[in-house]
């Protein structure tokens, strides 16, 4: 779905927003939720999130535990997740090079784009000894301390720029992460100078990412990719070939750039703008 097609105003079933809603509400530290909590986050009757979480319930997009007394996400969530990522081409197409840079440098790959002003992970690409212990596709991570987020954060237009610090701030991560203006519209200097972003230790401490985005014909951050590694491996000489070999992955992955989300969801471009 466009920008386009979500701007259409008096379409919009308000019931189905606050189911949608609900299902916002859960998070990686928020996974279980009593009735009372839900009604309280989204600020409405007990009895109306009550009907709305037995429908999804029924449908099996959330489960209840009678022993806590709480709610949490259902499989049919799970099934969702892994009907969209399926019916991606562009991460099957990426795939295969996100391996060859993964037996190249040896560290972990990612490919990402960005949606209402985050930063999503489509795919990750680990060496046998893996950094953590889960899977990153699906998670949303803020643009201003993620090697990806700087990379796509550097070439978005003023006004998309300017909407991302407007709604999500510079919250700090780490000591490490940009938390002022100045920094971060200096920090996007060096990366447009330089052609790729880094982050070191600004997300997690203890490691450090180089990244390039994935511009599409007009120049526009449709995603990005990065390798990211721990900050002993990831040592200061290797980084500007990594992005020469990361860059080069990008160019092959042009053609397909619309199929990113950040495509797909970008407003209306008039070719003459260009």
């Amino acid at each position: 779905m466009t920008r386009q097609s979500i701007d259409t105003k008096g379409t919009l079933v308000n019931s189905v927003i606050k189911a949608l809603n609900i299902l916002e509400c859960f998070s990686p530290t928020q996974r279980e939720l009593k009735l009372s909590q839900i009604s309280s986050h989204l600020g409405i009757p007990k009895s109306t999130a009550l009907n709305l979480i037995r429908t999804l319930e029924s449908k099996g997009y959330l489960i209840y535990s009678p022993h806590s007394q709480t709610y949490q996400l259902g499989y049919n969530v799970m099934t969702l997740s892994y009907n969209l990522r399926t019916s991606m081409p562009i991460i099957q197409y990426a795939l295969p090079f996100l391996e060859e840079l993964q037996v190249k440098t040896g560290e972990i790959i990612y490919l990402t784009t960005h949606v209402e002003g985050q930063v999503l992970y489509l795919e990750g690409v680990y060496p046998s000894v893996r950094i953590g212990n889960y899977s990153i596709a699906g998670k949303r991570l803020p643009m201003h301390c993620t090697g990806c987020g700087k990379a796509m954060l550097a070439y978005l237009p003023d006004e998309e720029f300017e909407e991302v610090l407007h709604r999500w701030k510079l919250p700090a991560l780490t000591p490490n992460t940009i938390t002022t203006r100045e920094q971060l519209e200096s920090e996007i200097e060096s990366i447009r100078n330089r052609g790729y972003a880094i982050d070191c230790e600004e997300e997690t401490l203890g490691i450090k990412c180089v990244a390039v985005a994935i511009r599409d014909a007009t120049g526009y951050p449709c995603g990005a990719i990065s390798i990211s590694g721990t900050t002993i491996s990831m040592r200061d000489e290797l980084l500007d070939e990594y992005a020469k070999i990361i860059s080069r992955v990008c160019s092959v992955l042009i053609t397909n750039a619309h199929q990113l989300p950040a495509a797909q969801m970008r407003p209306s471009v008039n070719p003459e703008d260009f």
